[in-house]
């Protein structure tokens, strides 16, 4: 594969790097050209980073920028200009605002972990200190099997403790998969959250495993599911977006 860095040789010409952004990547703005002036290869480096999965990948232009969308959202890392940016892109690429809610839908179904996490350690340092209501989890794994594919470890005992309450989420991350406003199919949805919960501003293992999972079930390639998490590798950015003007406004004799 030849890189921007191969392609360019030595000269790394700041215009040629700047054009060569915005035909690959449909975009340029400020944060771009500050850290042009502190480094052309750092910048040519970082595109070519970037735009591997969307190069070599499987995922659409659209699906990319909802992917987006999501991970700026997220609750563990709400960044409202990048959030604005691809949702901007998101829109340009075909995308309706329904589809943009419903992504947003999707990410705000991620707090159930906080309730995994504990019904997992109350199984094992307090079992059979609740009572178990057998047949209602019998039903709440059966509607999970649709939604997710299979029932992992990790959510036994989320469902077992309180399938009422587990129900109650199941309805809540379902809605934008499901009924009359419902835009995104359950692969897109499941790609979707798999970002989130592997973003570098997550990275629950626990939500990944059971997304991964149920992408594939609803007919998501492995490749697809690599390709998500490789686009989403490349956040790690926003400590620049964030950091570099600070730096200069401190050594410029800015506040």
């Amino acid at each position: 594969m030849e890189t921007i860095l191969t392609s360019a040789g030595s000269s790394l010409d700041p215009d040629w790097i700047r054009a060569e952004f915005k035909r690959r990547r449909g975009h340029w703005h400020d944060d771009w050209e500050a850290m042009l002036s502190y480094s052309p290869a750092y910048v040519a480096a970082y595109l070519d980073f970037s735009v591997y999965s969307d190069e070599q990948g499987s995922i659409s232009p659209k699906l990319r920028e909802l992917i987006y969308v999501a991970t700026n959202c997220s609750p563990t890392h709400m960044f409202e200009k990048g959030f604005k940016n691809h949702a901007r892109q998101a829109l340009d690429l075909g995308a309706s605002p329904s589809e943009l809610l419903s992504v947003v839908a999707t990410v705000s179904a991620m707090g159930i972990h906080s309730y995994l996490l504990a019904a997992e350690a109350i199984a094992e340092f307090a079992p059979g200190e609740i009572v178990v209501d057998e047949p209602s989890a019998t039903m709440v794994r059966k509607e999970h099997l649709a939604v997710f594919g299979a029932v992992l470890e990790e959510v036994q005992a989320g469902i077992k403790l309180d399938p009422k309450f587990y129900q109650c989420w199941l309805n809540f991350a379902a809605a934008p998969m499901r009924g009359p406003d419902a835009t995104l199919s359950m692969k897109e949805a499941h790609l979707i959250a798999l970002a989130v919960h592997a973003q570098v501003t997550q990275l629950n293992p626990v939500g990944v495993r059971q997304h991964v999972r149920a992408a594939l079930e609803h007919g998501a390639s492995a490749r697809e599911v690599l390709d998500v998490c490789k686009q989403i590798s490349s956040m790690g950015i926003h400590a620049m977006v964030f950091g570099l003007p600070i730096i200069n406004s401190l050594t410029r004799g800015g506040v």
